[in-house]
C-alpha cells in the first residue's frame, strides 16, 4: 500500500511539474512607458539577452491585441505567444487614442506625428532596460509607415507587414475610382484643399468619414508621407511582408516598397489575408475571420518573422 502510494504520489509531482513547464513558456507583463502609453511586454523564459519586437497597429481604433470595438481576433496577442515560444520577446500598445477621454485630449488633437513620437519613446524606454540583444520595430498597415518614421540609431531592423507604398490620399483615390467612380475626383480636390490651404470644406456629404472636422487635421499630418520615399532613409536590414489574400492592402504596395529598398528581404505569403488567416475561399469567408479569434495564425508569418529577427 505505501509503494502504491509513493507511486501514485510521484505520478502527481511529475503532472504537476509538467503543467508549470509549460504554463512557464513564457511571461507576460503590463508595462505603463509613460502617461500616453499602455501595453503588454511578453518575455520567454531565458538566461540570456533575447531580442524584442515592438509592433506598431493599423490605423484606427486597434487595441494591443489587434482587435477594434467590431471584432475580436486577437492577432497580435497570439503572434506574440507564439514567438515567446521561439525565444523573441515582443512589446504591443495601446495608442494614445484610447487615453483621450482619460487626458482630456480632443480627437482633433491627434496627429500621426504624435504616433511616432510614442514609438520612439518606447523604443527609448526599452533601450534604458539593456535586457534585449536587439529591438526591432513592426508596423501593421499605418503602423508600418509610423515604424519607418520612428526608427532611430538603437534600432536594429524593421518589418513591415501589409504596409502602404504610396501616401494615403494616393490609396484612398485609387480605391474611390474603383469602388465609386466620380468621387475619386471629388476626393482629389479635397485632397487639394488640405494641402494646400489647410482645410477642406466644399467637400461631397459622401466623404464625410475621410474629412470630417475632427478627422482633418489628422489627415493632413498622414498624407505629408509617402512610405516608399521614406523607407528610403532607412539603413538597417528590412523585411516586407504581405498576404495574397490581403483585401485592405494590395500586393503591389509590398513589391512598390520592394522595388524602393532592394535590399529588403521579401516574403509574400499565399493565402494569408490582413490579419494573418488563411483564407482559401472569397471575401465572405476574409470577412468572417476578422471575428474569428480562434482560427490559427498562420506559421509561414510566424517563421518568416522568427528567422529575420534571430539573423
Amino acid at each position: 500500500m505505501r509503494y502504491r502510494f509513493l507511486a501514485l504520489l510521484y505520478i502527481f509531482t511529475a503532472l504537476c511539474f509538467a503543467q508549470e513547464v509549460t504554463e512557464k513558456e513564457y511571461n507576460s507583463t503590463s508595462v505603463k512607458v509613460n502617461t500616453y502609453i499602455d501595453g503588454t511586454l511578453i518575455t520567454p523564459y531565458s538566461d540570456n539577452n533575447v531580442p524584442l519586437i515592438i509592433f506598431i497597429m493599423d490605423a484606427g481604433a486597434i487595441n494591443r491585441d489587434g482587435n477594434d470595438r467590431m471584432s475580436k481576433n486577437d492577432t497580435f496577442k497570439l503572434v506574440s505567444i507564439a514567438l515567446a515560444k521561439r525565444g523573441i520577446a515582443s512589446y504591443r500598445f495601446d495608442k494614445r487614442l484610447f487615453r483621450i477621454d482619460d487626458l482630456g485630449i480632443h480627437e482633433n488633437e491627434i496627429s500621426l506625428d504624435h504616433f511616432i513620437e510614442d514609438v520612439k519613446s518606447i523604443v527609448q524606454y526599452f533601450v534604458k532596460n539593456n535586457k534585449y540583444s536587439k529591438i526591432i520595430l513592426a508596423g501593421h498597415g499605418q503602423g508600418s509607415l509610423v515604424g519607418i518614421k520612428a526608427v532611430e540609431k538603437q534600432v536594429a531592423g524593421f518589418i513591415s507587414i501589409a504596409g502602404n507604398a504610396q501616401s494615403i490620399d494616393q490609396i484612398i483615390i485609387q480605391q474611390l475610382e474603383k469602388q465609386a467612380p466620380g468621387l475619386d475626383k471629388k476626393a482629389l480636390a479635397a485632397f487639394n484643399d488640405l494641402k494646400e490651404k489647410g482645410r477642406a470644406i466644399d467637400y461631397d456629404p459622401a466623404l464625410e468619414s475621410i474629412f470630417g472636422y475632427k478627422l482633418q487635421p489628422f489627415m493632413k499630418s498622414w498624407i505629408k508621407y509617402n512610405p516608399s520615399e521614406e523607407i528610403k532613409s532607412l539603413d538597417i536590414p528590412i523585411l516586407i511582408i504581405q498576404g495574397t489574400k490581403d483585401i485592405q492592402v494590395e500586393t503591389s504596395e509590398a513589391k512598390k516598397l520592394k522595388e524602393a529598398v532592394p535590399n529588403a528581404s521579401y516574403t509574400i505569403i499565399e493565402n494569408m489575408n490582413h490579419i494573418f488567416r488563411e483564407i482559401k475561399g472569397g471575401r465572405l469567408e476574409n470577412h468572417k475571420s476578422y471575428n474569428e479569434y480562434w482560427l490559427d495564425i498562420m506559421p509561414e508569418i510566424i517563421d518568416t518573422i522568427t528567422d529575420f529577427t534571430l539573423q
